[in-house]
């Protein structure tokens, strides 16, 4: 929800940093590391000071909205650092979005922001550059004077193209039965628009002829049954009721919908770029393909089909398009979708082959009508005022950009409870999805689209709290903020490239590098962006390189191109990064921040992707650089959502800042061949990683971490031992970062297998007993990677990490965080539930519909989720595994322990004695370990996992104890647990 301006609304990005912690984390990596520094002082100049008058300004108690004190952070920097912030530089060579650049600024650092991609840097320039100059010139005022302009202009030239009331169009994708050549609406609307109560007529009824092979479409008050029969990806034809394949990989020649993209196609073709004028037969084809079914107005919905005055708007629209298609052409975005944009492969494997398919004619003519307005008011503006007023025509080019999102035939209808209303192009999906149907934004319908874009009515009045999300309250904030303060000259934007980032800045002339890189697949920015670059290159033509030159340090790319560079885009194309390209440029990147960075300069690395490859490659990466990790934090930064779409489920919520230094490294001479033995056996190696478990520990508990946010710290915890050492013959990272990450997690399960044994736990050791048990538990984790990663999951899954209590509910683990966990402890979740540790549940996902390519299906979805099992193990293990390789792993020898122990008879000390003689082939240490981690499992299972209640697992009743005849659950559990004590030798 927003809550008053926000960096966002300039221009969509698609990761962006929040600015309130970019601001505390910019200031903390220049002040001084010791208590040097009153907290209270850091917390003045970061704004907390100031965050009631935020909270009545803006309804937001926010950092971003409270002013940071640049005159004690003044005196702070000449008393500690000798020097002015002025002449500290800070830079974020990955600048995206623009909030750590801004936020360094309004610090009143020296700031420089590196872009590889064309649109991010037009953000860049929009959202620090200008303002910061332009601010004391008036730039917020003239850019509002020009906005009423431009809406103005807009109206006069759209307006006849729409209906007076409408707000949006809702399309059906006309298609043709096979068979008996009926035109069928097919859409995803009927028979119930939304959800929400406060609109009228939401429902939608569709009557088909059979005779005529004709339909009819009304809006009513009370829900229709369902138009059209729907199974998988084939439809039933409601005129001759046969079935026929409308979507997915065709069986045989072309589905419905292949062809419906391939006749749009070629009618948009013949009018722009074959020049065709528009006849009946064409104006027909348009009306049979892009069927106008419903119009909303205001919070009433009506039915358009055969509204004869609707149609009459909508052909106009084609015929206009073609008889002004030479005065617009240049204003059209001709180009070819590239090859290499995966995003857009969807469309262009539908015949899509140009951008300007991406719409009806209709917003093709607004699209082309609205970029020649600010193309023209851009040169006008520029021959008066140059870069000044090349830098208002931008936020009306992005305005441009922000209507065109909602204004493609890749929008969809939302229609639930909580969310009525238009899906963007560039949401969530890795490729343009195509929906049943689409809907068409009016681009002159007061308040709404490219008014709701700009809002310049309450930019003026200053009450910025009631916007929407348009471009100038913004504006409005930023250019309140710099007004007065001096800082235009203490910001520079470059577009170039970060893995040469040295050619850019030179070497040692950085105090900080605070970034954000892309991870992996996470996002191609190149690919989305290319639909924004499309229309910013021809709505800003005239002054491009009013934009460009000034910033440009990318060689071999040109403001005249159509394509944004991709080249050295630090990305990777699968999460697996097969083809090596993400590790060879981030370390690449990596080792031009060491270059550019000072000897006392420090690297503010965010860290965002849940897999164990980037882990490594991100260590890597520093360790070959010559970074020193010297500290990890946990920020939330993320949607809960971001990671993984399920509900209930074990997954990495916040960033890591990774805060790295160019330290010196221990060399350690004396470790032994065996490396891993010999730095898990190393004195400092061990004392370091206590230290920083100890101290993460400490930051996780502060910030209230959930249990797979405090697994990330550990990890990143270990990130940190490994890249302190070096040692001769390691021939690598990994082995530093495999002890590092064994070490750091055996010291995070210690502590609590202790408070389980003492504190929290059913049956209460005494600390003799508990420390033997803890002491083979530790043995058997840094030995075995199958036991360290079964022991980690089951913390994680069942046990209370604050309190040490059996959860009454287990939490299941999303599968990218037990593999990345699983991974970087040496072992594999897809191997534990080989083995039958690991077992599947089933979770719910966020509401979805069904999309082009996509599965079929709507409303709510099931995953998957993992957690540890208790005897179900044993159960896979008698149909599945041989005996011989359950009893090779310590947590399955651990499980049949803990079931010989509850189900023997007699004294403690008599069942140990049973039980020994039935496990001749084990050892002494085997015995003792696998009784240890039995005793840990006894404590923190729930009594349903030991069979006192009715268990739903499969095959566990062959080996639970049933609830009506078994003995009472405390006195099976505690001579289980007394009866595996005997098994551990004495001290």
């Amino acid at each position: 929800m927003v809550v008053g301006p926000r960096l966002r609304n300039i221009h969509t990005w698609f990761a962006r940093r929040p600015t309130s912690p970019a601001r505390a984390l910019t200031l903390s990596a220049i002040l001084p590391t010791d208590d040097s520094i009153n907290s209270s002082l850091i917390e003045d100049i970061i704004g907390f000071k100031d965050l009631k008058v935020a909270a009545r300004t803006y309804n937001a108690a926010l950092v971003t909205y409270a002013n940071p004190d640049r005159v004690l952070l003044q005196e702070l920097t000449r008393k500690y650092l000798g020097k002015d912030p002025h002449n500290i530089v800070v830079v974020d060579p990955m600048a995206g979005g623009g909030s750590i650049p801004l936020e360094s600024l309004r610090l009143g650092f020296r700031t420089v922001a590196v872009e590889y991609n064309p649109v991010a840097y037009l953000i860049l320039k929009a959202t620090v550059g200008f303002p910061a100059k332009y601010a004391d010139a008036g730039l917020f005022e003239e850019t509002v004077r020009a906005a009423k302009e431009f809406i103005a202009k807009a109206r006069e030239e759209l307006g006849k193209y729409y209906g007076g009331d409408a707000e949006n169009y809702i399309f059906a994708r006309g298609v043709r039965c096979p068979f008996c050549g009926g035109l069928i609406p097919v859409q995803g609307v009927a028979p119930q628009i939304t959800g929400a109560s406060r609109f009228k007529r939401k429902y939608l009824k569709i009557d088909f002829d059979k005779e005529r092979r004709t339909f009819t479409a009304e809006t009513t008050e009370t829900k229709p049954s369902k138009p059209i029969e729907k199974r998988g990806n084939y439809i039933r034809c409601p005129y001759c009721e046969r079935w026929f394949q409308l979507r997915g990989q065709a069986k045989a020649g072309q589905t419905a919908f292949d062809k419906w993209f391939q006749e749009h196609a070629k009618l948009m073709k013949s009018v722009v770029e074959e020049l065709e004028q528009v006849t009946p037969e064409m104006e027909e084809k348009l009306l049979e393909l892009h069927i106008p079914l419903v119009k909303q107005a205001g919070n009433t919905f009506v039915s358009i089909w055969g509204d004869e005055e609707e149609e009459r708007r909508f052909v106009r629209a084609l015929r206009d398009l073609s008889d002004e298609i030479l005065e617009l052409q240049e204003y059209i975005p001709i180009d070819e979708v590239p090859a290499e944009n995966e995003w857009a492969s969807t469309a262009r494997n539908k015949g899509l082959t140009h951008w300007y398919m991406l719409f009806n004619p209709r917003q093709l003519l607004a699209l082309a009508k609205l970029s020649k307005i600010v193309a023209e008011t851009a040169e006008k503006l520029a021959s008066r005022n140059g870069e000044f007023g090349a830098a208002v025509a931008l936020y009306l080019a992005f305005a441009i950009d922000k209507v065109a999102d909602y204004n493609t035939i890749a929008t969809h209808w939302q229609g639930s409870a909580f969310k009525t209303g238009i899906a963007h192009t560039l949401r969530g999906e890795s490729t343009i999805d195509f929906r049943q149907e689409y809907v068409e934004m009016v681009v002159t319908f007061p308040e709404r689209s490219l008014e709701w874009a700009l809002e310049p009515g309450i930019a003026e009045s200053g009450e910025l709290t009631k916007t929407a999300g348009g471009i100038l309250p913004v504006l409005k904030f930023l250019t309140d903020e710099f007004r007065g303060a001096g800082l235009g000259d203490r910001v520079e934007v470059y577009l170039g490239d970060a893995t040469r980032l040295s050619e850019i800045l030179g070497v040692g002339a950085v105090d900080v590098i605070n970034v954000d890189p892309p991870y992996f697949e996470q996002v191609i920015y190149s690919d989305r962006s290319e639909f924004f670059w499309v229309i910013l290159r021809r709505a800003l033509r005239p002054v491009l390189e009013l934009l460009f030159k000034p910033g440009l340090r990318l060689s071999g790319w040109s403001w005249t191109s159509p394509a944004v560079p991709r080249e050295r885009e630090v990305v990777t194309y699968d999460k697996k990064d097969s083809s090596g390209r993400f590790r060879r440029f981030f370390k690449e990147f990596t080792k031009e921040t060491y270059k550019v960075l000072k000897d006392d300069g420090v690297l503010v690395l965010w860290f965002t992707h849940p897999t164990d490859i980037a882990w490594r490659t991100v260590g890597e990466a520093l360790y070959e650089a010559g970074y020193v990790v010297s500290k990890v934090w946990p920020v939330e930064t993320e949607m809960k959502t971001r990671y993984k779409r399920q509900v209930n489920v074990v997954a990495q919520e916040t960033s890591l800042v990774i805060v790295a230094r160019k330290y010196p490294r221990k060399r350690l001479l004396e470790v032994s061949a065996d490396v891993r033995r010999g730095l898990l056996n190393h004195p400092e190696f061990v004392e370091t990683a206590k230290s920083v478990v100890e101290d993460a520990r400490k930051v996780s508990k502060e910030a209230g971490a959930s249990p797979a946010d405090m697994m990330a710290l550990m990890l990143g915890s270990a990130l940190s031992v490994a890249t302190r050492f070096e040692a001769p013959g390691l021939g690598g990272f990994d082995p530093l970062f495999d002890a590092a990450a064994t070490k750091v997690d055996e010291l995070f399960v210690a502590p609590l297998l202790h408070k389980v044994l003492v504190e929290a736990g059913p049956v209460r050791l005494p600390e003799a007993d508990a420390g033997r048990v803890v002491e083979y538990v530790r043995r058997a984790m840094l030995r075995d990677a199958a036991t360290r990663s079964y022991v980690t999951l089951w913390f994680l899954s069942r046990v209370d990490l604050e309190t040490g209590r059996c959860r009454d509910r287990l939490l299941p683990l999303s599968y990218d965080f037990g593999q990345t966990v699983t991974k970087l402890l040496g072992y594999d979740i897809d191997r534990l539930r080989g083995d039958g540790l690991v077992g599947e549940s089933v979770v719910e996902e966020p509401e979805d519909e069904e999309s082009e390519g996509g599965e079929e299906g709507g409303g709510r979805g099931k995953g998957k989720a993992f957690y540890p099992v208790m005897f179900e193990a044993l159960s896979a293990a008698h149909a599945r595994i041989p005996r011989d390789k359950i009893s090779s792993l310590v947590p399955g020898r651990a499980l049949y322990l803990a079931y010989l122990a509850l189900h023997e008879s007699g004294a403690p000390a008599v069942r140990a004695d049973s039980i020994r003689k039935k496990l001749t082939m084990w050892g002494d240490e085997d015995i003792a370990e696998a009784a240890a981690v039995a005793i840990i499992l006894l404590e923190t299972a729930r009594d349903v996992d030991l069979g006192f209640r009715q268990a739903q697992v499969k095959g566990l009743d062959r080996f639970a104890q049933g609830s009506s005849r078994g003995p009472d659950a405390v006195v099976a559990r505690e001579l289980a647990i007394r009866t595996l004590l005997h098994l551990l030798p004495r001290a």
